[in-house]
């Protein structure tokens, strides 16, 4: 016995027989509970007078409100879902009509729309379909009306979209037009124009829409038989259409571009859909940045990557030397213009654009124009065209000759380099002077003990020939001692060029050599008055004066609030303080003086400091300095009369004023001569760049200025003073580094242990010694060393050493 199904039927109503897979009747399965689990609204009906509902499913509940009590018979039924009586007549008459035809022909008609009020009163248009299953009728309803409201929603933004469409053709700033082209025309005719592309043309609409010559007719008489033929080659081929010519219309001549792209219609014509701006402006400014471009030495440039050719301007050709048709080149061939010592990098930054890892680039090099003539370019290229995959097609861009920029700079970078070498080598002979003058101080003191004590001992002596001759001897020893000591003692200052120098350029000069660190650190800047000052001085005196005042203003502040420092020039006839200077001399009535102060906002100095800061060899800094620094500003400012005023107080910051004697202003015919910078020895800002240089010496004054040197030219320097703090930092990372650069005698490890130490790693690390004493090395170059330079050093032939020993050993300074 197979199983058997169980469900509840309405009330007095018998399970209706359902037809099985095979086809035959299965009396076991109940209709009513399938009818209720389905989800689309479903009623089912009886035949006959009173035509009595028998059942409705949840779903029908649910999408319209009614259940089976609400609606007993179709009659009741069609009285609330219709309560349209004309509307409900109609409907039920053809309900009834469908049904019968249904039974005469067994003919299944299409479900029919209606529009149906729910229980809440709210009406549904809804599509309802029927079947009979012996004398009931089994009624489906499907909602239509949320689909109804997205067709509206639709057909309202259609209509939208249109209006807006309207409205932007009519009022963009671009004229919108529409050609066709008929089977067998020739040229095409304006079929819709819009009113700014009437008005840009001068034109009616009845001008328009007739014989497009008189569209034509517009275009400037010189461009117009061009602009006739790009449209015939167009209208013959079904191309899209792209052009540009002057119009003359409303009293001026101006530049326009049409654009349109076509699409064939089912007759066999041909349509151009396009647009017509007003290019004037750009145009106009095309024009400017030609006459930039002359003014520049510049030129506009293309690189056709995938054809392996760089296009040029017309500027380009009188540019380079050569004749105007010779516009274009292979890329390999343009390369071999480029500078040897720059073709790495500009490969390096070319391939790099075309496999589009970088967007755009900004580049410095030499170029070779004719024969062996090399200038400096400054290149802004990016990425102009793409293919589908988004790669780059081509390159664009603009190169600007810079060769007088270069040269100025490299002469700005050999002066700066001059001044550190003056400024070192100054420093370093006014701390041999004032130490010396302490060793001779010291020495007279004890010289004087030991000849008094000669001169007692000649006394007790008198008669004894052989204790008198032992004392003469140690007489003329002190007297010989007297002598040197008072050489030593007065040893001086030897006497420097003066000239009448521009206050404010020797101000921010002195800044410079402060390093960039310091100064970002301490936001450092120059403030000057309108008319900077000239002064009677010699570059290297005021630097010296200008660092160690600048260095102590920064060293003012704490490691949570560092000290900023401003350095302002003072108006011409500004007033000294009416108090003695605290170091200097004051300045002499009628004498006139230049003026600048230099600020800190740091903790201020006490009254004890400030009564004994220009000794030598008093420091507040414990081991990080040795107290020469304002004793050596004090020299300075006394040997040219200048003067020095401290104001300061606790937390309040310091003011160091400073008066110097101005000088006249000279003739216009009696400028300095411009010293001429040759580019062969020039370090480009771009020499070292991406090399990671140590740089180690125990004097810490020392190797921060030849990481400074080192800096300019791009590379990233390091500074320490300490040798086995750089044998930790090598170990760690020899990989990072590019290069040593390290001192020769230094205390707990001298250069050359640091340098075999290097060479030990893997990679082992090139060395650059930068000694005062190359003499101590021996008849050899020790082999540790991969070049040897003499301090003092330039810039430049630092950067250029650091930069070829990074790659190769053994380099001897000559």
């Amino acid at each position: 016995m197979k199983d058997q199904v169980v469900t509840q039927s309405p009330s007095g109503q018998t399970p209706l027989p359902v037809a099985n897979p095979e086809g035959s009747i299965d009396q076991d399965v109940d209709i009513w509970a399938l009818l209720g689990a389905l989800p689309v609204p479903m009623v089912v009906h009886e035949l006959g007078e009173g035509a009595r509902a028998r059942f409705v499913n949840p779903s029908f509940t649910a999408a319209f409100g009614y259940t089976l009590a609400d609606v007993p018979s179709v009659t009741a039924w069609a009285e609330q879902a219709y309560p349209d009586p004309d509307y409900s007549h109609k409907v039920i008459a053809r309900w009834w009509e469908q049904i019968a035809m249904r039974q005469a022909t067994g003919m299944i008609a299409p479900p029919v729309e209606y529009q149906i009020f729910d229980k809440a009163g709210r009406p549904h248009d809804v599509l309802v379909g029927f079947a009979l299953q012996g004398d009931l009728v089994i009624v489906t309803f499907q909602d239509l009306t949320p689909t109804r409201v997205a067709e509206a929603a639709l057909e309202a933004e259609r209509h939208e979209n249109e209006k807006t469409a309207f409205v932007l053709t009519e009022n963009m700033p671009a004229g919108a037009y529409t050609m066709v082209l008929r089977p067998g025309a020739e040229l095409a005719e304006f079929a819709f124009v819009s009113k700014h592309f009437l008005h840009m043309l001068e034109l009616t609409p009845e001008e328009a829409a007739g014989d497009p010559m008189t569209v034509f007719s517009r275009v400037h008489p010189e461009d117009r038989p061009h602009w006739l033929k790009i449209n015939a080659e167009a209208f013959a081929r079904r191309q899209p259409f792209s052009g540009e010519a002057r119009i003359v219309a409303n009293d001026e001549t101006r530049w326009i571009r049409a654009e349109s792209v076509p699409r064939e219609l089912d007759d066999g014509s041909v349509i151009w859909e396009g647009i017509l701006v007003d290019i004037d402006d750009l145009k106009r400014t095309e024009q400017k940045l030609i006459t930039v471009l002359e003014a520049a030495r510049g030129y506009t440039w293309r690189r056709d990557i995938i054809a392996r050719r760089s296009e040029f301007d017309l500027h380009w050709a009188a540019f380079a030397g050569h004749r105007p048709s010779e516009r274009d080149m292979p890329s390999d061939e343009w390369f071999l213009t480029v500078h040897p010592e720059d073709m790495a990098q500009v490969r390096a930054a070319v391939a790099a654009l075309e496999a589009g890892a970088v967007e755009q680039q900004i580049l410095t090099y030499r170029r070779r124009l004719r024969g062996e003539e090399w200038i400096w370019l400054q290149v802004h290229a990016g990425v102009s065209a793409r293919d589908a995959d988004g790669a780059p097609t081509a390159l664009s861009g603009v190169s600007f000759d810079i060769t007088a920029e270069m040269t100025a700079r490299a002469q700005a970078q050999e002066e700066q380099a001059q001044l550190r070498e003056e400024l070192q080598r100054a420093q370093q002979r006014d701390t041999v002077v004032q130490v010396a003058g302490g060793v001779a101080h010291d020495l007279n003191n004890l010289i004087a003990v030991v000849a008094g004590t000669v001169e007692m001992l000649e006394l007790q002596a008198a008669g004894q020939a052989g204790l008198l001759s032992g004392l003469e001897r140690i007489r003329r020893a002190v007297d010989m001692a007297r002598d040197l000591i008072a050489r030593l003692d007065g040893l001086i200052r030897p006497e420097l060029p003066r000239e009448a120098q521009d206050l404010g350029k020797l101000l921010r000069n002195a800044v410079d050599l402060l390093g960039q660190r310091r100064i970002a650190q301490h936001n450092v800047r120059v403030e000057l008055s309108k008319a900077g000052p000239l002064v009677w001085a010699n570059p290297t005196e005021v630097a010296q004066v200008v660092v160690n005042l600048a260095i102590n203003a920064c060293d003012s502040g704490t490691p949570d609030r560092p000290a900023t420092v401003t350095l302002h020039t003072l108006p011409p006839g500004t007033s000294p303080p009416p108090r003695p200077p605290d170091a200097g001399f004051p300045p002499p009535a009628g004498v006139p003086m230049a003026f600048f102060t230099i600020n800190d906002t740091g903790t201020g100095i006490s009254d004890e400091v400030r009564s004994r800061m220009f000794w030598a060899n008093f420091s507040t800094k414990g081991k990080a300095g040795i107290g020469l620094g304002l004793p050596i500003v004090s020299t300075v400012l006394q040997t040219n009369r200048a003067a020095l005023w401290v104001d300061s107080s606790p937390s309040r910051g310091t003011t160091m004023t400073v008066a110097w004697p101005a000088a006249a202003r000279p003739d216009a015919g009696q400028g300095a001569q411009n010293k001429t910078a040759q580019l062969a020895a020039f370090a480009p800002a771009e020499l070292l760049r991406g090399l990671h240089i140590l740089v180690v010496d125990d004097l810490a004054d020392v190797a921060e200025v030849l990481a400074e040197m080192l800096e300019a030219a791009g590379a990233v320097a390091v500074a320490i003073s300490d040798p086995e703090e750089a044998v930790e930092m090598l170990s760690d990372a020899p990989g990072f580094w590019s290069a040593l650069v390290t001192d020769l005698h230094m205390e707990g490890m001298d250069g050359r242990t640091l340098a075999r130490h290097a060479g030990t790693l893997s990679p082992p690390v090139p060395v650059v010694l930068v000694t005062a004493r190359p003499d101590t090395l021996g008849d050899t170059v020790a082999s540790e060393f991969a070049a040897v330079l003499s301090k003092p050093v330039t810039a430049t032939r630092l950067a250029r050493t650091v930069r070829y020993a990074s790659a190769r050993r053994n380099i001897v300074d000559g």
